[in-house]
């Protein structure tokens, strides 16, 4: 017998909407999903459900039984599962879809990270003897990501998640919301940072090392300068640096940014004028140490972007790329370097490079001229020059 699936009414939920307010969403291994697997994964939760009919039912606080998941379909669309939060109280079909699945219902949304909580790279540097479950030492990646379940592990054991400081009990772990709106575990180094760090490490059976809190004298990001985040729209098919695989593309970038920064001899790019300039700058972002290209000056950026492409076998994509300088004669300065550049080029894929940024470039200057690629631009530039 065909179902007879009902219009979508407003106040249905679909597993978009609601992604937000659950957490610890697994696949069969046991890994916990975010991003769009997390939301591919309540989608087939909310069928799951659905075709289970002795599961899929909510008894509301007036004794009322309704069904948490419905099946509906809207004009023009194929038909779908929401959560039947319509008819329902929202929360309490939240909790009972929750409960039935084996996940956790967020009932508020995690707080915005404040200045001074702490990430793992933020304090890395101040633990010694990280150590992994089989006792080994740990060190680079590996230290960080056995930092970072550590955080999560303490956070998920309020009873052990206590620092107390002259009479006051402070979590040492918080969950916060990061500007990329990704949920991350940090340290609450607000008030009392020292005693929650040394409160932390104690727990984590590793040493603090408070003579590694002296401030560097880093200089602050600086407008044009791209973190490793920032540049993930631009950079496709970037290699693993290490074995550990790291799904996106920030991740590998900022293995990248840091290999090269500590390497010197690497962290250099050859302008076409015979001077080199650094590649990785660090920089000071707010309350965290960061790694960022040296994009400020457009007459460098194309050759800082081009020289981590070939480090990191990366492809880039520039149609991805904001070009939005101070002034415009910066921009015009870039358009004649890269296209010096072009000139001497040695391969044929180097020459499309320039060519294509010139004209990236020149499309964003947006001249007042009738010209519409970079070359007749500069050769009707050239004649009026010649004419005065």
């Amino acid at each position: 017998m065909t179902e007879t699936i009902e219009l979508k009414q407003e106040g249905e939920l679909n597993a978009a909407e609601v992604v937000k307010f659950f957490d610890n969403v697994r696949n069969e291994n046991g890994e916990k999903l975010t991003q769009s697997e997390k939301r591919g994964h309540l989608r087939f939760l909310f069928v799951q459900l659905y075709h289970d009919k002795e599961k899929n039912t909510c008894e509301l606080s007036d004794g009322t039984i309704v069904p948490i998941v419905v099946h509906r379909r809207q004009e023009g669309r194929a038909s779908a599962y929401y959560l039947n939060t319509a008819r329902a109280p929202r929360d309490a079909i939240f909790k009972a879809f929750a409960e039935r699945m084996g996940i956790t219902y967020r009932t508020q949304k995690s707080e915005a990270k404040k200045i001074g909580e702490l990430i793992v790279s933020d304090v890395k540097h101040l633990f010694d003897d990280v150590k992994s479950e089989d006792g080994k030492k740990l060190s680079g990646f590996k230290k960080q990501d056995r930092l970072n379940g550590l955080f999560r592990k303490l956070y998920e054991h309020p009873e052990e998640n206590i620092c107390e400081v002259a009479g006051k009990k402070i979590a040492i772990i918080v969950e916060r919301l990061g500007v990329n709106n990704r949920t991350a575990f940090c340290i609450n180094g607000i008030e009392s940072r020292q005693e929650v760090l040394k409160a932390f490490a104690d727990w984590a059976g590793c040493r603090y090392c408070p003579e590694k809190e002296e401030p560097e004298n880093l200089q602050e990001k600086q407008a044009g300068e791209l973190t490793s985040r920032e540049c993930a729209r631009i950079f496709h098919k970037v290699e693993n640096r290490s074995h550990e695989y790291k799904k996106y593309t920030s991740e590998r970038l900022a293995q990248w940014f840091e290999y090269i920064y500590n390497n010197p001899k690497l962290n250099q790019v050859r302008l076409p004028n015979g001077s080199s300039v650094e590649i990785i700058v660090r920089r000071q972002s707010y309350a965290q140490q960061c790694y960022c290209l040296n994009t400020s000056d457009e007459t460098v950026k194309p050759f800082v972007l081009k020289r981590v492409a070939e480090i990191s076998k990366a492809e880039i994509c520039l149609e991805n790329l904001h070009l939005k300088p101070h002034s415009k004669n910066a921009l015009y300065k870039s358009i004649i370097a890269v296209c010096k550049a072009e000139q001497t080029a040695k391969t044929e894929s180097d020459r499309v490079y320039y060519r294509t940024y010139a004209q990236k470039a020149y499309e964003s200057l947006s001249p007042r001229s009738g010209e519409l690629t970079v070359t007749e631009w500069l050769q009707h530039i050239a004649s009026q020059k010649s004419k005065t």
